[in-house]
């Protein structure tokens, strides 16, 4: 079971399980599934969050018998089969990253802004987009009726990221665009709103 946290110190939440992880130990962890960015096309990667801090977590687990063990040992005994790993997970990250694009609010996202003039002039054709942070799961993630997709784009004047939120009715319906923004340096500017978009957690998506 590895425990670990979107920031360093941070005190919550925390991620402590996948789809495969106990179901009653989650519970005792306070923790409930949430389905982030590149989950919908792989099932068993839902993860687990619990509102607790790392030190709290690691508290239960120990009242629950479990025993810590250091990062650095678990790459030790992971280092023969790094190579092969790192692999594997580079494909699955270019696998998600095409999935990524082919979200239907991902190219009509790029579309609006691309017809959006003072955009265009703010960052400076022509105008190169980058992959986004499957890290960051605050700034992408897919869920049942909601997206949000931080995009970085460099252009000749300035770069930054346009945040590309999409609703949707249903899981079974394709993601509308409802709200874009161009953050560039520390200003953020709303270039689409179709007043469709409310703020969430994602971790509740």
């Amino acid at each position: 079971m590895l425990i670990s946290t979107q920031i360093r110190l941070q005190t919550g939440p925390t991620f402590v399980g996948d789809g495969d992880s106990d179901k009653y130990l989650m519970e005792r962890l306070q923790a409930r599934p949430s389905q982030q960015l590149g989950n919908e096309f792989v099932a068993s990667c839902m993860e687990y969050i619990t509102p607790l801090s790392p030190r709290l977590v690691l508290d239960l687990l120990e009242k629950e018998g479990w025993k810590v063990v250091q990062t650095s040992t678990l790459v030790k005994i992971a280092a023969g089969t790094f190579l092969v790993g790192s692999t594997g997970l580079y494909l699955a990250q270019k696998s998600v990253q095409r999935r990524v694009r082919n979200l239907p609010h991902y190219s009509e996202g790029l579309r609006i802004v691309g017809e959006h003039n003072q955009a265009r002039e703010a960052l400076g054709p022509p105008i190169q987009v980058g992959s986004v942070d499957l890290a960051d799961r605050r700034h992408n993630y897919v869920g049942k009726t909601t997206s949000k997709l931080r995009i970085p784009v460099t252009g000749t004047v300035a770069c930054g990221f346009m945040d590309v939120m999409a609703v949707r009715d249903d899981e079974t319906s394709p993601f509308v665009t409802a709200k874009i923004r161009l953050v560039l340096d520390e200003d953020a500017v709303s270039i689409y709103d179709t007043g469709k978009w409310k703020e969430v957690d994602p971790a509740h998506v």
